[in-house]
């Protein structure tokens, strides 16, 4: 199975988040939120990783890493979304 780079580049994008909102000075209000934020980054990258074949007939079995650590990443960036709109919108 092929890498997904999609998946590569979400994970870099949401490790970027963190650090742009750091820089637009709003990371302060959200700081919980960014962090969820950048965790589902590094689930995403984890995801990608499984889905890498290095042969040894391990295709299928990594498969189901990569399965898990998509959905699992999905549900930490949108808790992450979610805390991050709550606090902006809140105060």
């Amino acid at each position: 199975m092929p890498v997904d780079v999609n998946l590569i580049w979400l994970g870099v994008g949401l490790l970027l988040a963190p650090a742009l909102a750091e820089l637009a000075k709003v990371r302060s209000k959200a700081d919980k939120g960014f962090s969820w934020l950048a965790s589902g980054g590094v689930l995403y990258l984890l995801a990608a990783a499984f889905g890498n074949d290095f042969g040894f007939g391990l295709g299928s079995a990594l498969s189901y890493g990569w399965v898990l650590f998509s959905v699992i990443g999905l549900i930490v960036t949108l808790i992450g979304a979610l805390v991050i709109l709550s606090s902006m919108l809140g105060k």
